[in-house]
């Protein structure tokens, strides 16, 4: 009898505990509410607010840190013929690609982006024996600028940030995992776009410019080798005098 009083006053301890501190949580974010303008009477009015707020951040497009007009004419300087609006089309065709690439897995979709094709490649295969799909609705991107520029080692590289927005959904066997179907994603991109202006200066190994082999997948670093050294395949050669997508990350 003993044991069981003993037993129920932890438990009654544990519960009041936890009450307290639901209370704490509760004033502390009725108390940011109020400060941000919102009336909250109770928790169904709250979740409404965060659901209001949820809502609101799904129409609001991401902001983009740029430095457009400071960077155009050194970039210019470098290459008189930059347009910076052809740039900001291919990030937007090369993402698209990318999107349907993974929600198709279909790999001909990034085909001709030899620096990247490989990883999504790997995404896709992931994917698959996972049985992991996902879903790009309604894709529409808003603000473009140029975040970065430098060059260096024969490699000159433009970083274009990006907003998207965008229905979103990650689904495993036909469970969502991530995303909501009822509101839109609001996220930014960064893409590194390479020009290889000398090819004499770069390095050997250089990490922007590692492609695979079409036959047996090995890492092929060096823009002089014309064959595969594994399994002796013809590799493709870059484009040397156009922009190339060489990587990119969502933040």
């Amino acid at each position: 009898m003993k044991l069981l009083l003993i037993f129920v006053g932890v438990i009654l301890g544990v519960i009041i505990f936890l009450g307290i501190i639901a209370l704490i949580i509760y004033g502390n974010l009725k108390s940011t509410f109020q400060k941000l303008g919102f009336k909250v009477n109770n928790l169904r009015d709250m979740a409404d607010k965060i659901n209001d707020i949820k809502r609101e951040e799904s129409t609001r497009a991401k902001s983009i840190s740029g430095m457009t007009n400071l960077l155009l004419p050194t970039i210019r300087s470098d290459f008189p013929d930059f347009n910076e609006n052809e740039l900001y089309a291919m990030t937007e065709s090369s993402l698209r690609s990318i999107f349907n690439a993974l929600e198709e897995k279909n790999k001909d979709y990034v085909k001709d982006m030899p620096l990247i094709k490989n990883s999504i490649s790997n995404v896709i295969d992931d994917y698959s024996a996972a049985s992991i799909s996902v879903k790009y609705d309604d894709v529409e991107f808003h603000k473009f600028a140029i975040s970065k520029y430098k060059h260096k080692d024969g490699v000159a590289t433009v970083t274009v940030a990006t907003s998207v927005e965008y229905y979103y959904k990650k689904m495993q066997d036909e469970k969502i995992i991530e995303g909501d179907t009822n509101l839109k994603k609001q996220t930014r991109y960064e893409c590194d776009i390479i020009y290889i202006y000398d090819e004499t200066k770069v390095p050997s190994g250089a990490k922007v410019l590692v492609i695979n082999c079409p036959n047996c997948g090995a890492s092929i670093s060096s823009l002089g080798h014309k064959n595969c050294e594994y399994c002796g395949s013809q590799i493709k050669e870059i484009n040397l005098r156009a922009w190339v997508l060489s990587s990119y990350n969502e933040s």
